[in-house]
């Protein structure tokens, strides 16, 4: 068996404003939306598709709204230069995300961030400049 596409679902608390927080964030929305509780974005070169249903949806008994604390899974955005990590965290901030891990370089000397969206998933922004 070959799967030919992979996308994520995730819970969120109002598909209109995480509609406008991925919006402002500059990602492209999924093609035309006939479901007044789903904000869908593609994420990445190969197009990954991130659907985000408004609680109170059908999908609802397959997920579970995001965590402020832990998370099942984190989605690491790669950025090209140290630049462009910056002007992710300042979009983040001036979009209401959150940020939880500032801009810095780690362990593995990385640059990057990470900051959680308004409902809490969990996403990283990461250069990985010294491969």
């Amino acid at each position: 068996m070959k799967t030919r596409k992979i996308w994520a679902n995730f819970s969120v608390k109002d598909a209109k404003r995480t509609n406008q927080f991925y919006t402002q964030l500059g990602f492209t929305p999924n093609g035309p939306n006939n479901y007044p509780k789903l904000a869908s974005f593609i994420f990445g070169d190969d197009d990954l598709v991130i659907h985000f249903f408004e609680q109170g949806s059908k999908i609802d008994e397959y997920l579970t709204p995001g965590s402020k604390t832990t998370s099942e899974i984190i989605f690491t955005l790669s950025a090209e230069t140290e630049a462009e990590v910056n002007q992710w965290a300042e979009k983040v901030k001036n979009a209401g995300g959150h940020i939880f891990q500032e801009v810095a370089r780690d362990e593995a000397n990385y640059y990057g961030f990470a900051f959680a969206d308004p409902d809490g998933h969990k996403f990283n922004v990461l250069l990985m400049d010294n491969m």
